[in-house]
């Protein structure tokens, strides 16, 4: 009955070690989300930044809309 009772408190703390490593692995997997989402998010800022004047003169013509402000121009 000791040896069982020793092999079982041991997986117990093996148990307790495999679920703190899962919180640390997990953690780890949302700061690397994180970080994969920011990288995507200025890359997109940084091309609609250098091209987002062409892409917009584009989506116009492809619509048929004039190039301009959609704005009447003031008066006055």
């Amino acid at each position: 009955m000791h040896f069982i009772a020793i092999v079982t408190s041991r997986l117990r703390s093996f148990g307790r070690d495999l679920a703190r490593l899962e919180d640390g692995f997990q953690t780890a997997e949302a700061i690397g989300i994180s970080a994969v989402g920011l990288l995507v998010l200025f890359s997109i800022w940084g091309a609609l930044s250098v091209l987002g004047v062409d892409l917009i003169d584009w989506m116009r013509a492809s619509f048929g809309i004039g190039s301009g402000s959609p704005l009447p121009p003031p008066t006055g």
